[in-house]
């Protein structure tokens, strides 16, 4: 793959399979940094929330390694789960609940926060419980640090602090989402996924690029590079309504032609009930 820049500030031009990408340039930001409470790193997060609403974050080694080896089981069991008989699959699903599996032009199954410790998890999900539960909590865990720092960095008293309305011990929608991909022969046949997210944070892995955004001030699309060893994450709704904050445009797209296993793993903090 070769690489060329077209602008440090917005994007940069990628060579991918035979395809030319116009691709976001999007902030890395250090996980440990932020719970250090770095001043460079919190502003650049504050810059990122502000500008175009995504980049990305970087774990310390090991939390990442974790990380990633959670993330194969992941798509091992997605493709296993996907793959079963729809009969199967709505023997999981939740009338008018966010967890549950879901078939509305993509297919999906969420765990959420508050239930994983009550939900009895389909196969292949149950058998892996340990890794999968395990992510859900990490994932809770950098959502509510990256809360916090968008918080302080706002100058936020106490009052007013975006932790209150996201508070551990409250009632939330919040969970871990498995979704498979629109995979088209294709790109013309590729649905429509046009939105931005409800809640306050999205983080998202997803091993293929299938991702693009628009930007905030040119309105043009963009792919989302996926990254190795980083979660991309974005600014949702509930944050842009109490914060300025920007919920970005984006959607789920694939770069050519060709029908392929696509797979996300995605983590949503929603605000208490």
């Amino acid at each position: 793959m070769s690489q060329t820049m077209v602008s440090a500030r917005s994007k940069t031009t990628m060579i991918v399979g035979d395809r030319s990408l116009d691709v976001a340039v999007l902030e890395v930001i250090k996980l440990e940094s932020l719970i250090a409470n770095d001043p460079v790193e919190t502003t650049k997060l504050l810059e990122a929330a502000k500008s175009q609403g995504f980049f990305y974050v970087t774990c310390d080694n090991d939390l990442s390694q974790k990380i990633s080896d959670y993330l194969r089981t992941c798509y091992l069991n997605s493709h296993e789960f996907f793959a079963k008989p729809l009969d199967e699959k709505m023997k999981a699903f939740r009338e008018g609940m966010n967890d549950g599996y879901k078939r509305a032009g993509i297919e999906s199954f969420e765990i959420t926060r508050d239930e994983q410790n009550r939900t009895t998890l389909p196969s292949p999900f149950a058998e892996h419980a340990g890794a999968t539960l395990d992510l859900l909590n990490i994932c809770d865990t950098i959502v509510r640090t990256l809360l916090r720092s968008i918080s302080d960095s706002l100058g936020l008293d106490e009052s007013a602090s975006l932790q209150n309305a996201h508070r551990p011990d409250g009632k939330s929608d919040s969970g871990l989402k498995f979704v498979s991909g629109p995979t088209k022969a294709s790109t013309a046949d590729v649905p429509d996924t046009t939105h931005t997210d409800g809640g306050s944070i999205t983080l998202l892995w997803c091993e293929k690029w299938a991702s693009q955004m628009q930007t905030k001030e040119t309105k043009e699309w963009l792919w989302i590079d996926p990254k190795p060893n980083c979660v991309l994450v974005n600014i949702a709704d509930y944050l842009q309504s109490q914060t300025g904050l920007h919920s970005p445009v984006h959607r789920v797209s694939q770069p050519s032609d060709g029908v392929e296993d696509r797979y996300f793993v995605s983590y949503f903090l929603r605000p208490n009930h």
